[in-house]
């Protein structure tokens, strides 16, 4: 779902709102009850109870306009057509919509309107008509035909999709019934035998000649080529960057720097999963801002831990210039390492004006 907080309830007569609150009362915490302003609800409605019943003034479509990303779902007690004339202004994307579902004043019905895969809005219908015990209805193509909602997989094993103009071919492909080919890693194969049996995942090394004519998904970290126009990357996050820095230096010299060590690698940014350093740095600006940009969290490591991790890694690049200044002998490997949970270093140590990167993989 969105990055809203809680379940808004939006209803325009004294019947849905008997409908409203007794849904309120089912549902968790954090649910708010939204009624017009000449509709006065029953003595006592909404005291001692975990809900709120909130007043609104003025015309439907503006005021939804006014809440519509600040709950990560909408329940619209009231008929489809109104609900869609209202919210039409109002639509982004499937990405950053929040679900809405729409039931009619009698609680029969419960309609998967908006963002049914990503924002929730399937699950969030059968659990409505579930309270009410009314039916859901989900037009979802793929989930009518009992076919495997791709995009929701993908986010619940995190992984990011790309180019999502090309993800809307592969759904199409599967809804069409051709044959969606699914490339993996090795180290994921059985994560995604297990998500997606039907799609009979096989090892990337498999990728088919003359594959531009189908629809598929390249499940890897690496930087490879797709092979058509109908296949996506999925980005599995499991990439950690170690950074060692001097006091001072700017966030676009170590995003610089990263972006060559990942390129060297041959490693795509959409699978880094956290910037890495000794806890010393953690309030350097340049880090913070570099981390800021990517959208990654900033992990630290005091030295005792930076050095035992050397320790059992005999391996590892050692420095007595940085061993002098900071009392151990090395940063940016050992922390890639430990940010990647015990990780593999699949990238060792490079140096550019001042800053220092290595990349290790989540086993």
């Amino acid at each position: 779902m969105t990055e809203g907080q809680g379940i808004a309830i939006v209803t325009l007569t004294r019947p849905g709102l008997q409908t409203a609150l007794q849904l309120a009362h089912s549902l968790s915490e954090g649910t708010t009850i939204f009624i017009p302003a000449g509709l006065v609800p029953r003595a006592g409605a909404g005291e001692g109870d975990p809900f709120k019943v909130v007043p609104y003034s003025g015309p439907l479509s503006p005021f939804l306009g006014q809440i519509f990303h600040q709950y990560r779902g909408l329940i619209l007690v009231m008929a489809a057509g109104i609900a869609v004339r209202a919210l039409s202004p109002h639509l982004v994307s499937k990405k950053a919509d929040p679900a809405v579902v729409v039931v009619d004043v009698g609680g029969k019905y419960a309609i998967s309107l908006l963002s049914g895969h990503l924002g929730g809005a399937n699950e969030l219908a059968r659990r409505v008509a579930s309270l009410l015990g009314g039916q859901a209805v989900i037009t979802t193509a793929s989930e009518v035909q009992g076919l495997p909602p791709l995009d929701l997989v993908a986010r619940e094993l995190n992984m990011s999709v790309w180019p999502a103009a090309s993800f809307t071919k592969v759904m199409a492909a599967l809804v069409n019934g051709e044959p969606v080919e699914l490339l993996v890693e090795k180290p994921l194969l059985q994560t995604l035998e297990e998500a997606l049996p039907a799609l009979r995942p096989r090892p990337l090394e498999a990728c088919p000649a003359g594959g531009e004519g189908r629809a598929g998904i390249m499940v890897t970290w690496r930087r490879l080529l797709l092979p058509g126009p109908r296949w996506v990357y999925w980005r599995p996050r499991v990439i950690s960057a170690g950074i060692g820095c001097r006091r001072g230096v700017p966030a676009g010299t170590i995003l610089y720097a990263l972006g060559l060590a990942l390129r060297e690698a041959g490693l795509s940014r959409r699978s880094l999963a956290a910037l890495a350093s000794v806890d010393f740095k953690r309030e350097e600006p340049g880090l913070q801002r570099a981390a800021g940009r990517l959208g990654l969290q900033l992990l630290t490591f005091t030295p005792w831990q930076l050095a035992a991790c050397m320790e059992r890694n005999p391996h590892l690049k050692r420095s007595e210039k940085v061993n002098r200044h900071i009392g151990i002998p090395g940063v940016c490997e050992p922390a890639a390492i430990l940010a990647a949970g015990e990780g593999e270093l699949i990238w060792p140590k490079m140096s550019y004006r001042g800053v220092t990167v290595a990349l290790a993989r989540g086993r």
